[in-house]
């Protein structure tokens, strides 16, 4: 199958054929899986990429383009992305991937009498590892945004307000700080991905990967300051 024609797609921005290096995160049955690759075309809210294996659409993933090979695969920010479409490529049997960016809205001002948050938060995609006190294994994970004061995370693992937790997110300053305690604050259950999941929940139905969880800073949070 030849990739989808520009012509008979319904996309509010054009793209633009511009092959770039990106690099696509997703979580996979064992953990995060990692590949770089290269964009066949991309426009302000979707990318086209060539993958060796199929993907589910709808799938949650996180891309970053144009990817910096030269800084040898170190970290820097991604972006979501929703896998919307996929064709296989019957010429040599790799897929065209469609993914939708899914860029952070800036969220309404809340009145200074409602706002609780001590800091400004940035909504960057950061690879985040966390573990609860006492487990000697981290969890990797994909930050929503980022503060001063805390951090609010994607996560499979299963967490509860008051839970304590060590997190350490090797970006920048950040890194410096190496793991940084905080407190759960609040847990959210977001919409379910496709395929078979395990249940955290069975009397409301909600799934062990589809929380978000939001973390108060506890510990000493010098290089956090800096960000």
């Amino acid at each position: 199958m030849e990739r989808p024609d520009p012509s008979v797609d319904l996309r509010k921005h054009p793209r633009a054929r511009v092959q770039l290096p990106a690099r696509i995160r997703w979580q996979g049955p064992l953990g995060m899986r990692v590949e770089v690759t290269q964009t066949l075309d991309l426009s302000r809210e979707g990318v086209l990429v060539r993958r060796n294996e199929a993907c589910e659409p709808g799938s949650r993933v996180w891309i970053a383009v144009p990817f910096e090979l030269s800084n040898g695969g170190g970290t820097q920010p991604e972006i979501p992305a929703r896998v919307m479409r996929v064709a296989r490529d019957e010429k040599n049997g790799n897929y065209y991937v469609a993914v939708r960016l899914e860029r952070p809205s800036r969220p309404p001002a809340r009145p200074a009498d409602q706002e609780r948050r001590r800091s400004e938060r940035a909504s960057f995609a950061l690879p985040i590892f966390v573990r609860p006190a006492g487990s000697p294994w981290p969890e990797e994970s994909m930050t929503h945004d980022v503060s001063q004061n805390g951090v609010r995370f994607e996560t499979s693992h299963i967490y509860v307000a008051g839970d304590t937790v060590l997190a350490k997110i090797p970006w920048g300053d950040w890194s410096k700080a190496g793991e940084i305690a905080g407190r759960v604050v609040r847990v959210e259950s977001l919409k379910d991905r496709p395929g078979p999941a395990p249940i955290a929940n069975p009397e409301i139905g909600a799934s062990a990967i589809f929380t978000s969880v939001a973390v108060e800073w506890t510990g000493p949070r010098a290089a956090a300051q800096k960000a």
